[in-house]
């Protein structure tokens, strides 16, 4: 039991130590990397919703032959 309890505090003691070593992003670098990931989002949408509607055209288009 005794040896459980220490494997126990040596991995919170672990844990701490590395979430010490957690380097989080400023606030500038966190926005600009939103702006890039909307940004990249809508066009990816747009792209999508053009091939959609052709595929859609071009399937209507070989229904009704």
């Amino acid at each position: 039991m005794a040896e459980e309890k220490n494997t126990k505090s040596g991995r919170l003691s672990g844990l701490k130590t590395e979430f010490g070593k957690i380097v989080w992003a400023d606030s500038k670098d966190v926005s600009k990397q939103t702006t890039a990931v909307v940004a990249v989002s809508v066009v990816v949408a747009l792209i999508i919703i053009v091939l959609d509607a052709v595929i859609n055209k071009g399937v209507n288009i070989l229904v009704n032959l």
